[in-house]
């Protein structure tokens, strides 16, 4: 009998209301190492391909409920990228033809020999993971192009089309919607007078004070450009963001960097304004705090700094 690969343990889902059947593949792909998980309905087969996206499904035509066809296309629409081989006691040529179309990697008529399916089934798993790898190495791709190398936040490309996305959504969901920016005070001098090493470790530092004091995956914190950093801060209102600005400030005090501290801008998004002067009334609110002597916040309201 064909073995799988050492070590390449995969998840495998049978959707079949036979219990003899469930029990013989059951064993058979237990015994070559893999996890197998069972389902008798194609409800709770739809539902468990969500819950544990296995490697590949053994799924039976005649299913109580909704039939394995109609099973295949709630799973094709949900994972696209599923690999899912169809069972069945009653094969036809229109059968299989109909089941490739929807989506299925393969066909296999009941009775099987136990070495064909085997050899089908690692030919699937071979297939997912080549998939997924294709797809996590899109992804890295994609982070990478969007995150600054040396403090792990979001770069500046990334922040405007994130910004626009965000407002689009404050407007249509009446959420409301805050923008952040801060300056590095006397980060020149610093640089100057250290070097760029330390002057690396000062930002990488910041980079980490913005990222524990914001909610993972829900705000974002980015670097703007040079020592400029930017926080998209949603469901917040001024009055809160606040908050999150100055819990900032403090702990870049108290890191005890030298003499750098931080000037911060805040303006909660007024839908009757545009990208350009959401992002300009932050800004002039963050020169003012530095003019003012910096390691402060400033905060534009329609009525004015505050």
């Amino acid at each position: 009998m064909e073995k799988s690969k050492k070590g390449e343990k995969a998840k495998i889902l049978i959707i079949d209301d036979i219990p003899d059947t469930v029990d013989i593949v059951k064993k058979l792909f237990k015994s070559e190492g893999h996890a197998v998980f069972t389902a008798s309905t194609g409800e709770e087969g739809v539902r468990r391909a969500t819950q544990i996206k296995p490697d590949v499904i053994l799924l039976d035509i005649n299913l109580p409920g909704i039939d394995g066809n109609m099973a295949l296309r709630k799973i094709k629409r949900e994972t696209p990228g599923q690999s899912v081989v169809m069972l069945t006691a009653y094969a036809t040529l229109d059968n299989a033809i109909q089941a490739l179309k929807e989506g299925a990697s393969d066909f296999v008529k009941k009775p099987f020999e136990m070495d064909h399916l085997v050899h089908i089934v690692n030919r699937c798993i071979e297939k997912t993971r080549i998939v997924r790898e294709k797809e996590r190495l899109e992804e890295e791709v994609r982070r990478l192009s969007i995150t600054d190398d040396l403090t792990g936040l979001y770069n500046h490309r990334y922040f405007y089309k994130k910004l626009e996305e965000e407002t689009i959504r404050a407007q249509r969901q009446n959420i409301p919607l805050s923008l952040m920016m801060f300056d590095v005070d006397n980060f020149k001098k610093y640089n100057d007078t250290r070097g760029h090493i330390e002057g690396d470790k000062v930002l990488e530092t910041i980079g980490k004070i913005v990222d524990q004091c914001i909610r993972q995956k829900v705000d974002s914190g980015y670097r703007y450009g040079g020592d400029e950093f930017a926080v998209i801060l949603i469901g917040v209102e001024a009055d809160r963001a606040s908050e999150i600005a100055e819990r900032i400030r403090g702990l870049v005090e108290k890191a005890k960097l030298g003499n750098v501290t931080i000037s911060i801008g805040l303006a909660e998004y007024n839908s009757d304004s545009d990208i350009k002067h959401f992002v300009k009334s932050v800004d002039d609110a963050m020169y003012m705090a530095k003019s003012q002597g910096g390691n402060r916040m400033r905060i534009y309201t329609l009525a004015g700094m505050k």
